[in-house]
């Protein structure tokens, strides 16, 4: 069986590959998108698992907290590029492809962390082929380092690092476009 650590490395080396080939300009965007769906789950859970799915299973709680993050990733990988096609900044393929790669390990982590968080939320619904990482495992202690541990603060967190990435990629954005 493998770790849940390990397909989370897995992952991130995935998208990383797709950021080489994307460009990190489109990367960086897709990430922007991916923050903000991050920030409008974490903000909303409350409203989502404590309101409109009350009565539902834990396991239908996760399709349906995953499907909404997915389609959220989906549309943030449809973007177009910033600015210029002709590469006014100078850089060559192999740059933008270096910093493409670096940023799509990043989306990569944040896709994939978030929906293991989903899972570690509810409790691994999708058991027996999921199951909780065994205490002291590698994937046990690398639950600490999901996303929205991390941005969020977890279940009870505040989200103060997620409303400040949020506002960061606003000013981001501003400044750009």
């Amino acid at each position: 069986m493998i770790q849940l650590s390990a397909v989370l490395v897995v992952m991130a080396l995935f998208f990383a590959i797709i950021g080489y080939l994307r460009g990190w300009n489109k990367e960086l965007i897709s990430t922007a998108g991916i923050i903000l769906g991050l920030f409008a789950l974490f903000q909303f859970d409350g409203i989502l698992r404590g309101v409109l799915l009350r009565g539902v299973a834990r396991d239908q709680v996760f399709i349906v907290q995953s499907a909404i993050f997915i389609a959220i990733v989906f549309f943030a990988y449809q973007t177009r590029r910033l600015g210029r096609t002709d590469n006014p900044s100078g850089r060559d393929r192999l740059q933008e492809g270096i910093l493409g790669a670096i940023v799509g390990f990043l989306n990569g982590y944040l896709i994939w962390g978030s929906i293991w968080y989903f899972m570690d939320i509810n409790e691994y619904p999708l058991s027996p082929f999921v199951i909780a990482p065994a205490p002291g495992s590698p994937s046990d202690q690398a639950r600490e380092l999901l996303p929205l541990v991390i941005l969020g603060g977890g279940v009870n967190g505040n989200g103060d690092v997620l409303a400040i990435a949020v506002i960061v990629l606003f000013l981001f954005v501003l400044i750009v476009i």
